[in-house]
């Protein structure tokens, strides 16, 4: 540790001195990893005392960026070598109190940002739109994933990396070894790679970065990162990946006659790089027997429910087909015209898929995704196949022109087709350094012969201190994307909304935050469906819990008549559903906390009541518990109803590779109960052993236990290794 504490003595003589800060809105650091022999590859345990971190690069310019814009409160180095194999990197993250360092996740591909960690994110195509995510917390445990340009990180993204880390006398450290093998870059270019590398002091509230220094700017956006330079003449491999699972799955249908199942069922992965740049994919048989329980949600509005993506095979390549940016994000779905569920799932039902081809990645400048899948036969519905194709090129510096198609009808009901462009324009240096990000887009869908479009453009000034946005959308009556997701045609929707932050200094207070909310929706005559006005009060405190307060005005005219749960039907007219909603989320730095909600306002000529209470215990790195109950009473002139779902999440972590995750969900509509519990223990980096446990009962809610009546149940084995050549 000879290094660490003469480094230590650099920093400090450094940090006596008066500060001097650089210009950070043009402020670009670059780094130069050192260049080392293959012999010295360290032993990844997050002990720093491996020869080669004596030859490494060292980063000591952190800046903290949360609470306040300034000197941080602790020290940092960043140690960064390479050699033709892989990238390495260490951190000595200093720390005056060091029993205080949180370090209560330990799973892989946990939510690591709840502790004491550090963020390590790579633009190798220097795109300043995304690129990959490698953190680590002060414990050890992993979280891999893709950062997408102006959406959220993809944490179903797995790589073969290694990464471990320890809680020392005077800080933490940890260690990181990224393959070159593992990612895609080009490696002619000489523009070198975007950077961002940010230390999260989570038991001080703080957040400390090398570059990008902007609280207003999250940790994972690269439109101002540092440069990471210099590396040359190492080993990319064939570019061939295959990963083989086998899988042994038992089953019995409960109903009577039972009906008990045993099968195996191989499948297997072959990943290619054609170039560096660009991957094709070839499954066989894919399996999702790991995919978790989505989330019980039970319709009580007026139109069908988005329900978000959760098996990895599509999430991993999410970012490539996403279009028009964050256009349809946010509650905004309605038109969207690539809906990954609708690969696999008809009418909530599992379809085999028997086989795909993916090619995902960038060639010669020109971001690609195409997907090709057959499913199977279900039901009533013959094989079907199912194709969707992106492209977008960077053009005028910071922008992109893209373009999309989808074929194939889940259902096989009609033969159709999906074209459409879209164009996302930034200015990152708007009046004086904000972002200024304008999105148009223009759709059009065939089917048999009916044929109708979809367009809009969304303006955005995504800013810390201020921030607005307007849209307008326009949704064709017959506009009908089978790949896609449309829940209101026929409508033109108006948005705009603004707020504005003040961040405070010396105070119990973070920040506070108002703004206001405007949706108004049409039918494309140009007659009232929806009015929607709504105002914002937000504040978070030192210890960064969060308070949120609304009021809003909402008009609705209802056309068709609905019906509610339970039949309950809400007739034509014009309704009033005015109210307010009040939440509360506490620091997720706490070993126990909440994130609730309650909404009081009028319903469709009666009243609601809805409650959110959600809880999470994280007492320790090896056991954390989340319950949730969401209740929504609902008054109305044809009826009562009050709406109840309960869910549990239990989590046994072993080790950072060994996790034992069980979750259980119901609701008091369908009195359908699920339990769904999963082990995945990670043997090495390319292997991983998967166990899970399903059952489904129906329960009537008022005589529960004694009616508990078994539906199906599941048993898995699956094994999968990871073979790089």
């Amino acid at each position: 540790m000879l290094v660490s504490c003469v480094a230590a003595g650099i920093i400090g003589a450094a940090s006596a001195q008066e500060a001097e800060f650089p210009d950070f809105p043009n402020y670009v650091p670059s780094v130069a990893p050192a260049r080392v022999s293959p012999d010295l590859a360290p032993t990844i345990d997050g002990d720093l005392s491996d020869p080669i971190w004596a030859q490494a690069t060292q980063i000591t310019d952190f800046y903290s960026v949360e609470p306040i814009v300034g000197t941080p409160t602790e020290d940092t180095i960043v140690y960064m070598a390479y050699d033709e194999n892989a990238l390495y990197v260490a951190v000595h993250a200093f720390d005056s109190n060091p029993d205080a360092i949180i370090t209560r996740i330990m799973e892989r591909d946990g939510e690591v940002w709840r502790d004491d960690m550090l963020r390590f994110y790579i633009d190798p195509f220097n795109t300043g739109l995304g690129g990959f995510g490698f953190d680590v917390n002060a414990a050890g445990a992993r979280l891999d994933r893709i950062l997408q340009r102006g959406g959220p990180p993809i944490v179903a993204w797995d790589t073969i990396w290694a990464a471990d880390g320890q809680v020392t006398d005077d800080g933490w450290t940890a260690e990181i070894e990224i393959p070159f093998r593992s990612i895609s870059f080009d490696p002619e270019s000489d523009e070198g790679w975007g950077l961002l590398i940010t230390r999260e002091l989570a038991h001080k509230n703080e957040q400390i970065r090398w570059a990008s220094i902007d609280p207003g700017v999250q940790p994972f956006d690269f439109r101002q990162p540092g440069r990471l330079v210099g590396i040359s003449d190492i080993e990319e491999g064939m570019g061939l990946d295959i990963e083989v699972l086998g899988k042994i799955e038992a089953s019995r249908d409960w109903e009577r006659p039972r009906d008990d199942d045993l099968i195996f069922a191989p499948s297997a992965n072959i990943y290619y790089k054609f170039t560096p740049s660009l991957t094709g994919l070839l499954t066989l048989n894919a399996d999702f027997s790991d995919t978790p329980l989505d989330a019980r949600q039970i319709n009580t509005g007026r139109f069908s429910i988005f329900l978000p993506e959760t098996r990895d095979f599509f999430l991993q390549d999410a970012a490539v087909f996403e279009f028009a940016g964050q256009t349809f994000g946010r509650g905004q779905s309605n038109g969207q015209p690539f809906f990954s569920r609708r690969i696999g799932i008809v009418d909530g039902t599992q379809v085999d898929m028997k086989g795909g081809i993916k090619l995902s990645g960038e060639l010669n400048g020109v971001e690609v995704g195409l997907l090709t899948t057959r499913m199977g036969s279900a039901a009533n519905i013959e094989e079907q196949t199912l194709s969707v194709g992106r492209v977008s090129i960077d053009v005028l510096d910071n922008s992109r022109l893209g373009f999309i198609a989808t074929n194939g009808d889940p259902r096989g009901l009609t033969d159709n087709t999906v074209l459409g462009t879209d164009f996302i324009y930034r200015d990152r240096n708007f009046m004086g350094g904000g972002l200024l990000q304008a999105t148009a887009f223009y759709l059009r869908s065939q089917s048999d012969d009916i044929e109708d479009d979809s367009y809009g453009v969304l303006v955005q000034y995504p800013n810390d201190k201020w921030g607005w946005n307007v849209s307008f959308r326009e949704i064709g009556e017959e506009y009908r994307p089978a790949l896609g997701f449309v829940n209101r045609p026929g409508t033109q929707d108006s948005r705009a909304g603004w707020h504005r932050r003040f961040r405070q200094t010396d105070s119990w207070l973070q920040y506070w935050q108002v703004g206001t909310e405007h949706n108004y929706i049409t039918d494309l005559d140009g007659n009232l469906e929806t009015r929607r006005n709504q105002f914002n009060f937000e504040f978070v405190n030192s210890a960064t819990d969060e308070f949120k307060f609304s009021v809003f005005e909402n008009l609705e005219v209802v056309n068709t008549p609905f019906s509610l749960p339970r039949g309950i039907i809400i007739p034509t007219g014009e309704y009033h559903n005015d109210g307010a909603s009040a939440s509360i989320r506490s620091s997720f730095t706490r070993p126990y906390g909440t994130n609730s909600e309650i909404r009081v306002q009028d319903y469709f000529g009666g009243e609601r009541v809805k409650v959110k209470l959600a809880t999470n215990f994280q007492p320790s790195p090896y056991w954390s518990l989340k319950l949730e109950y969401d209740r929504d009473q609902i008054s109305v002139p044809n009826g009562d109803v009050t709406v109840q779902v309960y869910s549990v999440e239990n989590v046994i972590n072993l080790s950072p590779d060994i996790s034992v995750n069980t979750q259980v969900q119901y609701d008091n509509i369908s009195e359908g109960m699920s339990i769904f519990s999963r082990l995945r223990w990670e043997v090495r980096p390319e292997t991983e052993v998967f166990v899970s446990l399903g059952h489904g009962a129906v329960v009537d809610y008022d005589e529960f236990p004694r009616e508990f009546e078994s539906v199906q149940s599941q048993f898995v084995v699956r094994f999968g290794n990871r073979f790089q050549f």
